[in-house]
């Protein structure tokens, strides 16, 4: 098996992009559920039983998380699903210590994002693959670039 070389700077792009985004999208969501909603503060626990709210919470985050994948596969320029699967990983360990602090949010939600960060990571590595390899054409010796 070959060794393979983690490109930090790509993961620490795909770690910030992914947490960023997540917490910016977070906050722009949950703004906009609560005004509308006209929750309280002493009623934010409200957020935390509302089964669509969740869902959206849900996509959102693993989208995140996706990009993340696709930006540490993009900066690393090398081995795509090796980069993507460190972001899913990190972003797993996130959410499995967040889903021992937060005991509002049902436990479904927390074993469907645990189930699903590392396939939407992936995701997003394979989309920086294919961008990759329709940018750089095979070469005319008829071998195929290496795979990732």
């Amino acid at each position: 098996m070959e060794k393979k070389n983690v490109h930090f700077g790509g993961v620490l792009a795909g770690i910030l992009v992914d947490q960023v985004a997540s917490f910016v999208s977070s906050l722009l969501i949950g703004t906009i559920y609560v005004t509308s909603n006209q929750i309280g503060p002493s009623e934010i626990s409200k957020v935390y039983s509302d089964t669509p709210m969740l869902i959206v919470y849900l996509l959102v985050g693993l989208f995140c998380t996706g990009l993340g994948g696709y930006v540490s596969a993009s900066v690393a320029k090398r081995d795509a699903y090796f980069h993507a699967s460190i972001i899913g990983v990190v972003g797993a360990a996130i959410g499995f210590y967040y889903s021992f602090a937060n005991f509002e949010v049902p436990l479904w939600y927390h074993l469907i994002g645990f189930v699903a960060v590392i396939p939407a990571a992936l995701l997003g590595g394979r989309a920086a693959f294919l961008k990759r390899r329709r940018a750089t054409p095979d070469k005319p010796s008829g071998r195929s670039a290496k795979p990732d």
